[in-house]
């Protein structure tokens, strides 16, 4: 047999093997790549899915907190209310009480 016909022959399947070997890792770095990709891209829409949730969540509390705290308003302003009617009609009732005894000192001082 011809050595240099045979050694070209090994050397063209060894030079094709190896870039069919290299082929096959790359098309399958390639493809673990694209699945990397995709499962943080999913990871990522998840992760805005879950902060979108919460910034909803937080604006239904931060709403109902600020009706409870207006509620909470109302009723102090109320109750405060109340104390100034309730302390000047004391003032009142007070005013009232030292007339009378005024007007009772002065019916007992004619008798």
């Amino acid at each position: 047999m011809d050595y240099p016909n045979r050694l070209k022959k090994e050397l063209d399947k060894a030079v094709n093997d190896a870039i069919k070997q290299t082929e096959q890792r790359l098309m399958q770095e390639k493809i673990l790549l694209e699945r990397d990709s995709e499962l943080e891209r999913k990871i990522s829409d998840l992760k805005v899915k879950t902060l979108e949730e919460t910034i909803v969540k937080q604006q239904t509390q931060i709403q109902l907190l600020q009706t409870r705290l207006e509620d909470a308003t109302k009723q102090v302003q109320d109750i405060a209310v109340k104390a100034i009617e309730g302390a000047s009609g004391i003032r009142t009732l007070n005013h009232v009480n030292q007339i009378a005894m005024e007007q009772a000192k002065n019916r007992a001082s004619s008798l």
